[in-house]
């Protein structure tokens, strides 16, 4: 069975409601960062991949006018989501995302790379590249690996840590725009990179 049909098995049910009742965010605290990176760029429509119950897109919500949208594979997510009714959110899965070609400015990702098999993140990362016209924000654990490593994780649900940014870059026509670190600072939960790619 390909890896991201058994990721749907863990992520859809009651291993993905746990992580989202594990998970809360404070949308307010997360709104510095995504002033900051979001400032300088000419977006209208923004997809999150792995939403969750939209705490970045509500942060977004405070920092201009968009036009938001949000996926996840969770549906007890996309429920607690949907509370926000100035936000679009479906049940989506990464790997085959519902969109048109190019229909986002900018397409979001938290903490959702690390949990796809290496063997499957071109694919996902095609269907990103697919749907955005102009941006890929990426914050994900990123370390200069030469090769992924696995690590353990709850209930040996897969958590790979490796080095996204030259993976992206070795096999997209984009461009590194912003990078830099967030964490508790911000409002998030630990030390993370982020990483804004522009396609060219």
């Amino acid at each position: 069975m390909p890896e991201h049909k058994e990721k749907k098995g863990n992520w859809d049910g009651n291993f993905g409601i746990r992580y989202t009742l594990r998970n809360k965010l404070i949308p307010e605290e997360l709104v510095p960062f995504y002033r900051r990176v979001l400032q300088n760029l000419e977006v209208e429509r923004i997809l999150e991949v792995g939403c969750n119950r939209g705490h970045n897109l509500e942060a977004i919500s405070y920092c201009g006018q968009y036009e938001l949208y949000g996926i996840d594979i969770n549906l007890y997510s996309i429920i607690l989501a949907r509370e926000n009714k100035e936000i679009n959110y479906a049940i989506g899965n990464i790997f085959d995302i519902l969109y048109k070609d190019n229909y986002f400015d900018l397409v979001l990702t938290a903490g959702v790379l690390i949990h796809i098999n290496p063997e499957d993140l071109l694919k996902a990362l095609k269907e990103i590249f697919r749907v955005t016209k102009k941006y890929y924000l990426m914050l994900e654990y990123n370390e200069d690996y030469k090769e992924f490593e696995q690590i353990p994780y709850r209930n040996n649900v897969g958590l790979w840590k490796g080095n996204f940014k030259k993976l992206i870059l070795d096999n997209f026509n984009v461009k590194l725009v912003q990078k830099g670190e967030t964490g508790p600072e911000e409002g998030f939960g630990d030390k993370r990179g982020f990483f804004l790619f522009e396609r060219v």
